[in-house]
């Protein structure tokens, strides 16, 4: 018995796999002469076949590559294979899809058939509860905050699936799909950045960025701090920060004070500090400071949330705002200040329903004062700015009870 369970599991993973190796768009091009795979995009699927077929044939391949997922999965089912082996057909599907063994394993991308898989998902939970409802009301606010900034449906992808695996362990935690939905979403999100960099769809042209870029690159690393100090007391955060805060003032203090050391460091890590800085404290070091300053003077959920939005805002405002920034504001792009709304937003979503145990009002505060010290035309850089009125704002919300 346990043989034949075995025979029928592999089975279903094999029929999975032959089910995605059949490409529609490949087929119907072929009918014409055409190898679809060199023409358009490349890509044997939906899109190209509507770009370089038209219509008429770009409708069964859409139908067909969103439901050959699901349609393996039935089969497995029916079958009798083990829950995780019907799951494992689905992914198997998307597999042929990408490596179809006739065309030397050089298919599509299966997106079409994730999307109709994560569709199916999304009814399953949807018949366990509605809160699935609010999360998808949520990622439709993010969708369209950032499809105005972008203008293109690549990056949503990176944006949305993350908030909504989130969700799907917060609101369905027991469900024993959520590791299927997060393997094909992690394999949608990968597909999108491969189009961002190979068709180079985010292009900053600002000099001082181009060569300053992995001072943006390590800041997430900044929440290392904060992982610290939910295990930590706060005493030794302060001191760990301080340290560290210390060893950058006197960099700072070095480098403003004394001529000659300025000089020569200019000439030889130029690409630390920035022109701008030559005379003052550069941004790491007031963000250090902001970040050593919220965490002495804020309860510990708003210290974390206040820098929390300072790292994920600024990263966003600065790459959004100068790769798609089209209307000015102040010395900022009105594009920049949504960018980093938009990732209050996501990081206030996520740590409402962390153990932070933050209430939404106190959130919203601090996430309304969070994008707006950003903007401020004000001679106050807002790794400094951003923390600390923010954390003003929710601390504020908390003394009257919300």
């Amino acid at each position: 018995m346990e043989i034949f369970q075995f025979f029928i599991n592999i089975l279903s993973l094999i029929i999975g796999y032959f089910i995605g190796c059949v490409l529609p768009a490949y087929f119907f091009a072929k009918l014409k002469d055409i190898d679809i795979r060199k023409e358009g995009t490349l890509n044997p699927g939906t899109s190209n076949a509507f770009r370089v077929l038209g219509l008429t044939y770009a409708i069964p391949t859409a139908f067909y590559d969103t439901l050959k997922g699901i349609f393996s999965m039935l089969i497995a089912y029916i079958l009798g294979a083990d829950f995780i082996f019907v799951q494992l057909s689905g992914i198997l599907t998307i597999i042929g899809h990408m490596f179809p063994f006739y065309l030397r394993f050089r298919g599509g991308q299966g997106v079409a058939t994730a999307t109709g898989i994560i569709l199916y998902y999304l009814l399953i939970y949807l018949s366990n509860g509605l809160e699935i409802f609010f999360a998808i009301g949520f990622c439709i606010v993010i969708v369209i905050i950032f499809t105005y900034i972008t203008k293109m449906g690549s990056i949503l992808a990176i944006l949305v699936f993350p908030v909504l695996d989130y969700s799907l362990f917060v609101f369905y935690p027991t469900l024993p799909y959520n590791i299927s939905f997060t393997i094909i979403s992690l394999h949608i999100i990968c597909i999108g950045l491969y189009k961002i960099i190979t068709e180079k769809k985010i292009i900053i042209k600002d000099g001082t960025f181009l060569s300053h870029w992995w001072r943006v690159a390590v800041r997430p690393f900044a929440i290392l701090f904060l992982i610290f100090y939910l295990f930590i007391s706060q005493l030794m955060i302060l001191i760990l920060i301080g340290i560290v805060v210390l060893v950058f003032l006197m960099l700072d203090l070095t480098r403003i004070l004394h001529k000659r050391t300025n000089e020569l460091l200019t000439q030889r890590i130029k690409h630390i500090f920035k022109k701008s800085e030559e005379k003052r404290f550069s941004s790491m070091t007031i963000f250090l400071i902001a970040t050593f300053l919220a965490i002495l003077l804020f309860e510990k959920s708003i210290a974390i949330t206040a820098v929390v939005f300072l790292i994920f805002g600024d990263i966003f405002s600065k790459i959004f705002g100068m790769a798609f920034g089209r209307h000015e504001i102040f010395d900022k792009t009105l594009e920049g200040t949504l960018a980093f709304l938009g990732s209050v937003l996501i990081t206030g979503y996520i740590i409402f329903f962390s153990p932070l145990n933050i209430s939404l009002i106190v959130l919203i505060c601090g996430g309304i004062v969070a994008p707006l010290s950003e903007i401020m035309p004000i001679d106050i850089n807002d790794n400094f700015t951003v923390p600390i009125l923010s954390g003003v704002a929710m601390t504020a919300a908390l003394f009257f009870g919300f």
